[in-house]
């Protein structure tokens, strides 16, 4: 095409009711520079099948979201999380096979079925040609909303001065113990790091938080604090303002995305490993693991036969390794943020379009 203007590429977004999974879609579709359509899927009740029931169909899908995927057939289609992988298999398939498929996070499906697989340690994907392992999920948010968050917060704290010490918490999550013995630990935790760095306290719960665990918590704090608890419809937006306002960020270690938006603030993040829930149906599936082939569950796993119990530890403890995170109630060490993995991302998207 001497002389001429390539056409940019039409890309499409499905987007889903994940909030997480749709905010990393959008950061790599603005990373890649060119625009696209968002796709909302809605769904009925067909979406409780497993994935290789569904195969590549429509099914799933509501009346109104089946409306909305028609020609012409996108070049590239980002999706994320299980509902949307029947739906963008059925868009390659009506392509005649030239739409790019490529899956951010855990792949609901074959592996072999993306162009390519972008995802964190958690899951344990096999390694494959088309799977790009990245140290954090692209969760972040935009500076300027940090900005006006945190200013808008500062004027709220009165007698809670700096420097402050921000606790993020998450809430339950297989197979991990998020109970309130667990709160009091790590209330416990944050209040002799609040001593030594002589800093007042601002913790948020998030929606997963169970209440039992939420009070333990704020019970064992007892330096100056702030407990902005979760309620449904709040627009405070008090997650971005205490981020920017955080001298230091502590993370619970069940959410990696929460993770990623620590450690993509640039502040110096810790993180507070949650246990193991010993109950036996948690406690199973890991024994079956430990005692099976390895080279089988890799088979099956990449065949999306099965699915593997997350292992958040494999996205943290890399990161303690490498200096850039820093394991509460451990001896403070200097950290540095970790890489951030999206131009590499965006690089081997756009390969794929040649």
């Amino acid at each position: 095409m001497s002389g001429e203007a390539r056409a940019a590429p039409l890309i499409w977004l499905l987007t889903g009711d994940k909030g997480g999974d749709t905010a990393q879609l959008r950061v790599v579709a603005r990373a890649l520079g060119w625009s696209c359509v968002e796709k909302p899927l809605r769904f009925n009740n067909l979406y409780r099948l497993p994935n290789r029931l569904l195969g590549a169909s429509l099914w799933s899908l509501s009346g109104a979201a089946r409306a909305l995927l028609v020609p012409p057939w996108p070049d590239l289609v980002l999706c994320a999380g299980r509902r949307a992988t029947p739906a963008a298999l059925w868009i390659r398939a009506r392509s005649g096979g030239r739409t790019k498929l490529v899956n951010i996070g855990r792949p609901w499906g074959p592996v072999a079925a993306f162009d390519l697989v972008i995802a964190t340690p958690q899951y344990g994907i096999p390694e494959r040609a088309n799977v790009l392992t990245v140290r954090l999920p692209f969760n972040r948010i935009d500076p300027d909303v940090v900005n006006r968050a945190a200013a808008a917060w500062q004027t709220r704290l009165e007698g809670l001065k700096p420097p402050w010490l921000v606790v993020l918490v998450g809430g339950r999550a297989r197979p991990l113990r998020f109970d309130s013995t667990f709160g009091a630990d790590l209330g416990n935790e944050i209040d002799a790091l609040a001593c030594e760095l002589d800093a007042c306290v601002l913790v948020i719960t998030s929606r997963r938080t169970p209440v039992d665990a939420a009070n333990a918590l704020a019970a064992a704090i007892s330096v100056p604090s702030l407990v902005h608890r979760w309620q449904a419809g709040d627009t405070s937006n008090a997650y971005a303002g205490f981020i920017g306002l955080a001298q230091r960020i502590v993370v619970t270690g069940d959410s990696a995305s929460m993770l990623a938006e620590a450690c993509h603030s640039g502040k110096p993040v810790s993180v507070a490993p949650v246990p193991l829930d010993n109950a036996w149906r948690e406690r199973l599936p890991r024994v079956v693991l430990d005692h099976a082939p390895r080279g089988l569950i890799d088979r099956l796993h990449a065949g999306g036969w099965i699915v593997l119990p997350r292992d958040i530890s494999a996205v943290w403890e890399p990161l303690v390794a490498e200096d850039h995170l820093h394991v509460l109630g451990e001896p403070i060490m200097p950290t540095s943020p970790p890489p951030d993995d999206l131009p590499v991302a965006v690089q081997r998207i756009r390969r794929l379009l040649g």
